[in-house]
């Protein structure tokens, strides 16, 4: 009974801080603000997280989870559409997590950066790279240049597409990061 009220609450504050980061920048939220709307004690909050940055590390360490299950669940690629649903995965998840991902746009949030995303794709991408090798220990000069490629290309075009507004439906976004990555190949 008290790990799934604790999950709901949990939940709660996190629901609370990203109403409010979709407001506000991180620096500017208090925790006075998230018990007030996750309907919370102070000492509740504190029962779970030291302080806002605790609770955000939480919810980026859980985004970078969900993000590695989806390349994990997609990768190795079998056929094209294999990468055009890894992405309708990723923009759709991103497309429903747009507060978070806002951030990285937000000059004034330093947290979540377009530089973290792209390392986590680069380590991704040279990973599988690595996997197909016959000797997959040490990444050739050449590996890590391509990998760093391909995810600053993809990462550039999610982070230009969320400054946008994420106008473009997931699937159109999807389906043309799919063809860059197929124009390379040619």
């Amino acid at each position: 009974m008290g790990d799934r009220r604790s999950a709901r609450t949990k939940a709660a504050v996190k629901q609370a801080f990203l109403t409010l980061l979709d407001k506000k920048s991180i620096s500017k939220i208090t925790i006075y603000e998230i018990t007030e709307l996750a309907d919370i004690g102070r000492g509740t909050f504190y029962l779970h997280y030291r302080d806002i940055y605790h609770l955000y590390s939480e919810i980026e360490a859980e985004m970078f989870d969900q993000l590695n299950e989806f390349y994990d669940a997609s990768f190795p690629i079998r056929d094209r559409q294999d990468i055009l649903q890894f992405f309708n995965k990723i923009t759709e998840y991103i497309y429903h997590n747009k507060t978070l991902f806002n951030m990285m746009i937000n000059p004034e949030d330093t947290l979540l950066t377009p530089d973290k995303f792209k390392r986590f794709f680069k380590g991704k991408i040279l990973q599988e790279m690595l996997n197909e090798e016959k000797y997959p220990d040490v990444p050739t000069v050449f590996e890590e240049t391509e990998s760093l490629f391909i995810a600053a290309g993809v990462s550039g075009v999610l982070e230009n597409w969320i400054m946008r507004g994420m106008e473009e439906e997931p699937a159109g976004m999807s389906l043309r990061i799919q063809q860059l990555l197929l124009k390379l190949e040619e």
